[in-house]
């Protein structure tokens, strides 16, 4: 355990049995902000004021702020390859006060560091509140830009986009980590009153509930989209009918500004359209409704069934694995560019095929969890969102469509990168990856399936009871990897260390072999080696002389003694063994060649 975690459990921010620690605190910030965006000129222009509550323990001498559009700037860091086109000026800050004191960015107390913006001078002491009070703005990339931008000249998706607030937490101080178009997110949970100013022929599509619908979309509209979030089926708020002839959506003016509200969330993003189609429907969710929306193109047509898909995994969330009520009351996915989550939207492409919006979509409604509702520090960690999005996916995936099993191809694509020398750990920090997703994604997902088969072949149910009171103890906050792997050391009354150590620490990979076969007194006695280091189930199947088969699923504890290789027995009843193999679809194994023995 590095020192900085080790400090933290010594201050008791966190405790070695998997809860926030009795002096455990994260700070807050509330967000009112007024943006103006004009998409002739593709500029968006914004004032906010900023609340920022120092909950921590200690007098803050400097405030860091996130300026992401300075990734935009000819000359800053960036992750993977950049088309001069998306080039701007980054954001352009017009004012800045902390209290009472003015600051510009020339002056010797301000460093803009990459997308950091660090302000100096300040005695913020613990328990104490300080405005901040900033004018902005910047230019939106055009085309197909990360997490945003400009996908038609009416299309926009805006994203990583205010200046923000700095995480301040009990393991790192200030988060200085470069935002470089490869690592994600990781915010403290705050609250957003925004106002969105733009033509009136546009919609607006955004994180928070919206609070001025009456005022914005005209009288039949604004039924529909009453009407939608309470219906259990698809209502088409807008439609084709709508943009024929005459016909008005949102109300008459040069302008509209739409006014949405959001508590306790981590970001917030908005989408923008004047052409869009608007489906939505209401999932019923315990004692509340989650209203589901798709918002797109009608060239879309794969994006016709997206609301239905994106409710039906809304439920499934929330009713199987993880089994814990969907923690926002909205979510809308957007038809925008790529596949990218935020709180309570999702910006993703049409795909050419159903089967890409399905996984597209499942995924990034996922996410609704992890990192949004857990509050995932995705720039070091980001196997502890993307890996289980990936795994709590997969069995939604294929409900919905099976052309691709994807918890096999998960499985296929960890097997590309196991026991090469671009396979690292998930443990490293993500900020120091570029493996295509194997050590967020498909390494994890792989050990998240092998632990809950073996979880629940102890204790039917075990791995959810887990889950569930990891989500519990930390939902809100700011779990580490250590807070996941003590709470279900915890909850299962168990020293996992043996997994943990191979699947999430070491370099090292999966492998069985199938040794030996011996036959006698009715009895088949099969030799196994691990002759890699990471753990995974051992699967045999027994095929016999008159067609029958036999299969034996043995979990991964059972390399928990740190044995390299075991005898698996089985009565015959009378059977003749003809073969022998080992593995299975699910379990990466990455020598398959000495996984099966026939009877010679």
């Amino acid at each position: 355990m590095p020192v900085e975690f080790q400090n933290a459990y010594d201050e008791e921010t966190r405790s070695f049995d998997g809860k926030p620690g009795p002096n455990y605190w994260q700070n807050k910030s509330v967000y009112d902000i007024d943006v103006s965006v004009i998409p002739s000129t593709r500029t968006v222009k914004g004032s906010e004021k900023i609340d920022f509550y120092n909950n921590s323990p200690d007098t803050l001498h400097r405030i860091v702020m996130r300026l992401y559009q300075n990734i935009n700037r000819p000359g800053s860091s960036r992750t993977g390859t950049f088309d001069e086109k998306y080039f701007t000026k980054g954001i352009e800050i017009k004012s800045l006060s902390i209290g009472k004191k003015s600051y510009s960015i020339s002056d010797s107390l301000v460093e803009e560091r990459g997308t950091n913006l660090i302000i100096m001078g300040q005695s913020i002491e613990p328990g104490e509140k300080v405005q901040i009070n900033t004018s902005w703005e910047f230019e939106v990339p055009a085309g197909n830009f990360v997490r945003m931008g400009a996908y038609q000249e009416s299309v926009f998706f805006i994203a990583y986009w205010y200046p923000q607030i700095g995480v301040y937490d009990d393991i790192d101080g200030w988060d200085m980590i470069q935002y470089t178009g490869n690592t994600e997110f990781y915010n403290d949970f705050n609250d957003y009153n925004v106002k969105i100013t733009l033509p009136a022929s546009f919609g607006v599509w955004a994180t928070g509930e919206l609070t001025n619908a009456a005022q914005v979309l005209v009288s039949d509209v604004y039924k529909r989209y009453q009407k939608a979030m309470q219906s259990d089926s698809v209502i088409k708020i807008i439609s084709s009918s709508d943009y024929n002839g005459s016909n008005s959506i949102y109300n008459n003016g040069h302008n509209n500004t739409w006014h949405f509200t959001a508590k306790g969330v981590p970001d917030f993003t908005f989408g923008l359209s004047d052409h869009y189609y608007w489906d939505g429907k209401s999932v019923p969710d315990g004692e509340k409704k989650v209203f589901v929306s798709a918002v797109y193109d009608p060239n879309s047509v794969q994006f016709y069934e997206v609301c239905n898909v994106a409710a039906l995994t809304v439920h499934m969330l929330s009713h199987h694995l993880p089994g814990v009520p969907f923690p926002f009351p909205k979510i809308t996915v957007f038809d925008g560019g790529g596949g990218m989550e935020s709180p309570m939207m999702v910006n993703q492409s049409t795909g050419d095929e159903r089967i890409w919006m399905v996984y597209t979509t499942v995924h990034e409604v996922a996410h609704s969890y992890f990192p949004f509702y857990m509050g995932i520090n995705e720039r070091k960690y980001a196997w502890m969102d993307e890996g289980w999005a990936q795994m709590l996916s997969e069995n939604i995936q294929l409900e919905i469509d099976t052309t691709i099993d994807f918890r096999q191809r998960d499985t296929k694509r960890y097997l590309d990168f196991a026991g090469k020398y671009g396979n690292v750990p998930p443990i490293t920090p993500s900020y120091h990856v570029n493996d295509d997703g194997n050590a967020s994604y498909f390494r994890p997902a792989a050990a998240y399936n092998i632990l809950q088969e073996m979880l629940n072949n102890k204790t039917k149910g075990l791995f959810g009871a887990a889950f569930r009171e990891y989500i519990n103890r930390w939902h809100g906050k700011h779990p580490t990897p250590y807070d996941f792997f003590y709470t279900f050391e915890d909850v299962t009354k168990d020293n996992l260390d043996w997994f943990w150590q191979p699947w999430f620490f070491d370099a090292g990979y999966p492998d069985l072999d199938l040794d030996s076969v011996i036959n006698y007194d009715d009895k088949i006695k099969i030799h196994i080696s691990k002759t890699g280091e990471l753990p995974i189930p051992v699967l045999l199947e027994i095929t016999s002389s008159d067609g029958s088969v036999m299969n034996i699923n043995t979990p991964a504890d059972i390399w928990k003694a740190g044995d390299d290789d075991i005898w698996i027995e089985k009565e015959l009843n009378g059977k003749k063994v003809i073969s022998v193999k080992l593995g299975g679809k699910y379990i990466p194994d990455a020598d398959i060649t000495n996984n099966e023995w026939k009877m010679k």
